[in-house]
């Protein structure tokens, strides 16, 4: 990496001339190295009116990469005993099974080996009903045999991961990501799964980027684009952890920095070796999972896994749609939050701050 006071010009460059090519409308960056903070920057517009600057404690939608937080929840229940990897989630939750569910495990949802990757039918009302969906998901009939074979559970993991969680603790599942990574990160104020009325105040306005084709009236849905759900309030204001996050890059970064074991005055999230499991890819013995990058299907135990070819799982962490990502590397000890509330198919700001912070090493 180049040096930091260097770093820091440079990012600062290119995040102002994002903004002002229009590339990006607002974003936030924050890296910790081993442990301290050397970058937080922010730049741009919370809004596509440009009223508002984007600030530190601007809260940006991040869709998927806020599932990195309640994965690091349930792994911390896990750690306590609350819950093991190996129970039977009908044991937890017995509606669950059925259907062929009946054996379906903890460590299924988590590496995303349930088969139930498909979103039930639902209104607007329905799809903040927690029970309504949890109810809806425990009825469901998975795709195939859970545990033989992984495709992304986009949106499922809503119910899916709350669903395991609340029923070992008898919590809400935001009282469980509150009391388990936000509290003992001091990110309260920057972390919600489901907006408050000062979140709303805070929080940084979608547009689509150029590199999105516009959205035709005929092809909307209530989840489709993905960012037409962030448009309603209520959904904003429900839990609903697979895609409506609304963080900083701050508390992306600490969050990782502190899974990592190295942020200051923070005890780590994770033992080390519940980290080193949970950054080692999950497969079965007939797995049909190729090991190609970019699929969403190389996880851990709830991160997406990436690094060196031969040292898959260094870096580790979860991206969202649009272009806004947590990750973190085990072997230099960077952690990095990256938010953005223009949408990309290309985020190439990222991509070119992750060059500088020669992270490139996670493509093969």
């Amino acid at each position: 990496m180049i040096p930091l006071p260097q770093l820091r010009r440079q990012i600062r460059q290119l995040l102002d001339e994002a903004v002002s090519s229009g590339e990006e409308l607002g974003c936030q960056l924050a890296v910790y190295l081993d442990g301290e903070q050397i970058l937080d920057e922010w730049a741009g517009w919370a809004d596509p009116g440009r009223t508002r600057k984007v600030e530190a404690d601007t809260v940006f939608p991040v869709f998927s990469t806020g599932k990195g937080f309640a994965v690091t929840a349930l792994l911390r229940l896990i750690e306590q005993g609350r819950l093991h990897l190996e129970d039977r989630v009908a044991d937890l939750w017995p509606e669950f099974g059925c259907n062929g569910k009946e054996e379906l495990k903890v460590w299924h949802i988590l590496s995303h080996r349930t088969g139930l990757f498909e979103t039930p039918p639902c209104t607007e009302a329905e799809l903040i009903d927690r029970d309504i969906m949890q109810q809806r998901i425990a009825e469901a009939v998975p795709a195939w045999k859970p545990g033989t074979r992984a495709r992304y559970q986009a949106i499922t993991f809503s119910w899916l991961v709350p669903g395991v969680a609340e029923r070992a603790t008898g919590k809400e599942f935001r009282s469980i990501v509150r009391e388990e990574v936000a509290a003992p990160l001091g990110i309260e104020p920057l972390l919600f799964y489901g907006t408050t009325d000062d979140a709303e105040r805070r929080r940084a306005v979608l547009v689509r980027g150029n590199d999105l084709p516009p959205v035709k009236p005929e092809e909307k849905s209530l989840l489709s684009p993905l960012e037409n759900a962030i448009t309603y309030e209520t959904v904003r204001r429900a839990c609903l952890p697979g895609f409506n996050c609304h963080t900083t890059a701050r508390a992306i970064a600490k969050h990782y920095a502190a899974l990592l074991g190295t942020a200051k005055g923070v005890p780590p999230l994770l033992s080390r070796a519940m980290l080193d499991r949970a950054t080692t890819l999950t497969r079965a013995a007939d797995d049909p999972v190729p090991l190609v990058p970019g699929t969403w299907e190389l996880f851990g135990l709830g991160y997406v896994l990436s690094g060196p070819k031969d040292d898959l799982g260094r870096i580790f962490g979860h991206g969202g749609y649009g272009g806004s990502e947590g990750i973190a590397d085990k072997k230099t000890g960077l952690a990095v939050g990256y938010t953005s509330n223009s949408l990309h198919a290309n985020p190439r700001t990222r991509n070119r701050i992750y060059e500088l912070l020669d992270l490139h090493s996670r493509d093969w």
